[in-house]
C-alpha cells in the first residue's frame, strides 16, 4: 500500500511541475493531493506525537521564514507579498512541511530552492514568461529526489 501512495504522491508533484512550468498557475487540489499522500506516507514511517510535533516545528520555520519574506518584499522590494511569491509556492512549503520530519524538512527545502534557482537560471531563456515556477521546480526536484531514493534507497528520509 506504501508504494501505491509514493506512486501518488509523485504523480502529484509531477501534476504540479507540469502546471507550473506551463501556465504558472496550479490547482489548489494538486497541492492538497500532494499534502495529502506525503503527510500519510510520513505517519506511516512515525508515532503520532513525532509527527505532529515535526509538522508544527516545520509550519513555525515556514511562518518566520513568511514574515521575513513579507517585510523584504515590503521593505526592499516596495511589493505586497502577493506580488513578490505566489500562493502555490506557499502552498508548496506547506506540502513540504507535513511530508518529512524536520532535519529532512530543511535539508530538501534548502536543496529545492538552489535546484530551482539554478535551474531557472539555466533556462531562462527558454521561458515565456520570466518569473520562477518555483513550486514547479522545487515539485521536479523532490520527485526526483524521491523516486532515485525509492530505487536505491540511499538514505531512510524519514528516520533522520
Amino acid at each position: 500500500m506504501e508504494n501505491f501512495y509514493k506512486i501518488l504522491f509523485i504523480s502529484s508533484l509531477l501534476a504540479v511541475f507540469y502546471q507550473d512550468i506551463r501556465e504558472r498557475k496550479v490547482y489548489v487540489f494538486l497541492f492538497m493531493l500532494g499534502i495529502f499522500f506525503g503527510s500519510i506516507i510520513y505517519y506511516q514511517h512515525s508515532f503520532i506525537e513525532v509527527f505532529l510535533v515535526n509538522i508544527a516545528i516545520n509550519t513555525v520555520i515556514i511562518g518566520v521564514l513568511s514574515l521575513i519574506l513579507s517585510a523584504y518584499s515590503r521593505i526592499i522590494l516596495r511589493k505586497k507579498l502577493s506580488e513578490a511569491i505566489g500562493f502555490g509556492d506557499f502552498l508548496f512549503f506547506i506540502l513540504l512541511a507535513v511530508s518529512f520530519p524536520t532535519i529532512a524538512f530543511l535539508l530538501l527545502f534548502s536543496t529545492s530552492l538552489i535546484f530551482s534557482l539554478l535551474l531557472f537560471l539555466i533556462l531562462k531563456s527558454s521561458f515565456t514568461v520570466k518569473t520562477i515556477p518555483l513550486a514547479g521546480l522545487q515539485a521536479f526536484f523532490l520527485s526526483l529526489v524521491l523516486i532515485l531514493n525509492w530505487f536505491f534507497n540511499f538514505v531512510n528520509m524519514y528516520a533522520i
